[in-house]
């Protein structure tokens, strides 16, 4: 019996840095953006409101994303099936190595959204308004994929052989 609990500990922390980071990025887009706007209006107050709330999230985002890896690692160590990071030895790897690469797209896009676009000199505030909300949705999507891969390479080791 204590031989399983590492590992429910191991997968219970992935699933909710998971549910943070992915979750966070549905709520934001489909439930908390559009009532800040419906509540604000294109006002001040708004682009204030979403930026505190993007600022807080982020910090929300960067620890799910050393959560994700460090939980990630022992949970395909745990699994014997993989081959290795980013090998596509057998199809457990293969559709692992493919949720690693989508991951990877996940924080480059992250970090891009929160640190790099406000600096951006050349764009105006509606078209950083226009971008953050382009990339959020990207992410999201790339999210839904990292979760189905996630569905899938699940199964593997119960399907029959």
């Amino acid at each position: 019996m204590a031989s399983i609990i590492v590992p429910i500990l191991i997968t219970t922390l992935h699933n909710i840095f998971t549910a943070l980071w992915i979750g966070g990025m549905l709520t934001l887009a489909f439930a908390v953006f559009p009532s800040i706007k419906k509540v604000f209006g294109k006002s001040k107050e708004m682009k204030q409101t979403i930026a505190a709330i993007k600022k807080r999230m982020s910090i929300f985002v960067y620890i799910s994303m050393v959560g994700l890896i460090i939980t990630g690692l022992f949970m395909a160590r745990q699994s014997g099936q993989s081959t290795g990071f980013l090998s596509f030895g057998n199809t457990y790897s293969s559709i692992l190595s493919t949720k690693h690469i989508l991951y990877i797209l996940m924080i480059i896009l992250s970090i891009f959204r929160s640190l790099i676009i406000d600096k951006l000199e050349n764009l105006t505030p509606p078209a950083k308004e226009k971008l953050n909300m382009i990339i959020l949705i990207t992410n999201m999507l790339v999210g839904v994929i990292v979760l189905a891969l996630s569905a899938w390479v699940s199964l593997i080791p119960a399907a029959p052989v």
